[in-house]
Order: structure tokens, then sequence, then C-alpha cells
């Protein structure tokens, strides 16, 4: 195997990583209209996050995401609406409001990822166990270390300017691509 500094490697890394995320922006496009036909690929992020996560406030999900506050209000209001969010109010405090994902939602996650685990065994086919366990323990180890780079994302940048009692930002106009 010929040897490779890791500087000149880093570029092939990100060329791949840009592949898988090309296929799962894909997958979660299509996955959310499987769910619902009036669902895209945001609020499947957001409903696959309050499934994992839940109970969990609005608040809780735009820190854990990184995203801004009115993004997160509208994909929950549209998961409300879809029927495959539900939201109660906090026994300890009734001013805090708890996201879980309804039994519809289960119903139909648990069918996709049934379906995604076929898909991945055959990609998989091949590949000893030993490939796939060490594969697992290094996207984990990479994936624990973004925790700590997370950049300066829009859920940070509000939270700046609303502490500081600034906007740097342009507003935003009722028109959403979503």
């Amino acid at each position: 195997m010929e040897a490779h500094r890791p500087d000149e490697l880093i570029p092939d890394v990100i060329a791949e990583f840009s592949q898988v995320f090309a296929f799962a922006r894909t997958r979660w496009a299509r996955y959310a209209e499987e769910v619902h036909p009036e669902l895209r690929a945001p609020g499947m992020m957001i409903l696959q996050t309050i499934l994992r996560k839940g109970p969990i406030t609005a608040t809780g999900l735009g820190a854990l995401l990184d995203m801004d506050k009115a993004m997160v209000s509208r994909q929950v209001a549209k998961l409300r609406g879809l029927g495959l969010v539900d939201a109660e109010e906090a026994e300890s405090d009734r001013r805090v409001i708890l996201l879980t994902a309804s039994t519809e939602a289960h119903a139909a996650i648990e069918g996709l990822q049934a379906r995604t685990a076929e898909e991945y065994r055959a990609r998989f086919a091949g590949w000893s166990d030993e490939d796939i366990v060490q594969l697992r323990a290094l996207l984990h180890r990479f994936n624990a270390q973004a925790d700590d780079a997370r950049g300066d994302g829009p859920a940070r940048r509000c939270s700046r300017e609303a502490e500081a009692g600034t906007q740097t930002s342009t507003p935003r106009t009722a028109y959403s691509p979503e």
C-alpha cells in the first residue's frame, strides 16, 4: 500500500462524504414523501430527531440541529398539522411544550427503517463483520468530534444577536422554498 500524508488524503475523504451526503439528501426526500406526501426533507430530519430524542422542546430541537427558531417552528407546525407530532405541556412547567412522535409517525418510520436495513444489508454484502465493526467505530469517532466543531450556524448566530439586541441578517420574507 502506498503511503500518503493525511493532508493529501483529506480531499478524497471529503469527496467520499460528499457522495454519501448527496445520496442521503435524495433518500431523505424520498422517505419524507413516503411518510406523507406533503412532508419534505427538513421536516423528516426534525421528525427523526423527535423520534430519537423526544420528548423534546422546539428550542431543544433548534439547538440540537443548529437550526434557527423560525425554521423549527414552521416544520413543527407542519408536522403537527400532518398528525406526525404531538405536543403536550410539561407537567413540571406548563409553559414548556414537549414534542413527541405520534403513533402514525412511529408506524411509518418503523416501516422505513426495516426497508433501509435491508438496503444496507445488500450494500454490505461481501463485507466482513470486522469491516462493518471498524466502519461503525470510525464513524462514531468522527461524529463524536463534530460536537466540538459545529461552527457558527443559524441557531448560534440568532442566539448571539438576541443577547446583543441586534440583528445582522437580512429580514426574511414570507416566501419559503420548503
